[in-house]
């Protein structure tokens, strides 16, 4: 029997890449609030210098394929996307990169989908697209999918909700019913389905979309970011995935991502923390199990 190569995975989000404007007609909206916070808190807790050490990296680890779990922005400025570009068009390796609240901090960026207007990836997905339809479904080898989910929306000052529609409930459970029964799963996500932050910063419907979660065995793992607090938990005991949320690759003290090797057995977990270089602090090993 031919043993199947492990498929190397790179997990990162919150890149926060942040330009100032003085525009008057682009402050006019919730991003006055938002640079006004970056200026006063977030100015000394985020650099762009250390995301930009990533892609060398990964192409020294021959990592495969990118999962990229959105807000790459601060205030979704047409010039932040374009770093998020330039950042991006360094990878080497597939991509496939899902929105964050900033990235449609604003309602005209939400609309225009100005994220998937910055980064356009080449691969076409297998099912559904994921700046019309909210949801993307790929096959990444024989046996292996992405599912990638857009749950983030424009709201008002002090919210940064995002929401599982029905119309996306709808979308996810016919991409399910479509792949095959005996096929693994990943799925991608900015928001966690636990709601461990204040309301404010939670997502609508998180217990419809844990549901369908727990529901379907297929799905192995669930990656997501938002919360900026680097987790991995093996819930598989619980008849649920193993969750992992990559923390953010920007912040100077405790900024992190993950790289996966999966294989028909398991998945190792090596995780990278900013420590004036990006250094491996941890390293676990989960069997398959649900």
């Amino acid at each position: 029997m031919t043993r199947v190569k492990p498929l190397c995975i790179a997990q990162i989000s919150d890149f926060h890449f942040t330009r100032v404007t003085l525009n008057p007609l682009r402050l006019l909206s919730k991003r006055f609030l938002g640079l006004s916070n970056w200026f006063f808190f977030r100015k000394n807790e985020l650099s762009a210098e250390q995301v930009a050490m990533i892609p060398p990296l990964l192409r020294s680890r021959k990592a495969e394929l990118v999962l990229l779990g959105g807000d790459f922005t601060s205030t979704a400025l047409p010039s932040e996307f374009q770093d998020a570009k330039q950042w991006i068009d360094q990878l080497d390796a597939p991509w496939i990169a899902v929105a964050g609240n900033h990235d449609c901090y604003t309602y005209r960026a939400f609309r225009n989908k100005h994220l998937y207007q910055a980064i356009q990836n080449p691969k076409k997905a297998n099912l559904f697209d994921l700046a019309r339809d909210g949801i993307e479904a790929r096959q990444i080898r024989d046996g292996w999918w992405v599912i990638a989910l857009d749950t983030a929306r424009a709201t008002n000052l002090y919210s940064s909700r995002g929401l599982f529609s029905e119309q996306l409930q709808e979308n996810l459970q016919a991409a399910l019913d479509t792949i095959p029964q005996n096929s693994s799963i990943l799925m991608l996500n900015h928001y966690p389905f636990f709601q461990h932050d204040s309301y404010r910063r939670t997502l609508k419907r998180s217990e419809e979309l844990l549901k369908i979660v727990k529901s379907d065995c297929r799905i192995k793992l669930y990656l997501h970011g938002h919360t900026h607090r680097h987790t991995i938990a093996n819930l598989q005991p619980s008849n649920l995935p193993i969750i992992l949320d990559s923390g953010c690759a920007a912040l100077q003290k405790h900024g992190s991502w993950n790289l996966l090797t999966i294989d028909d057995h398991g998945i190792d977990i090596e995780v990278y923390q900013w420590q004036n270089q990006w250094t491996i602090t941890q390293k676990k090993r989960f069997e398959w199990t649900r």
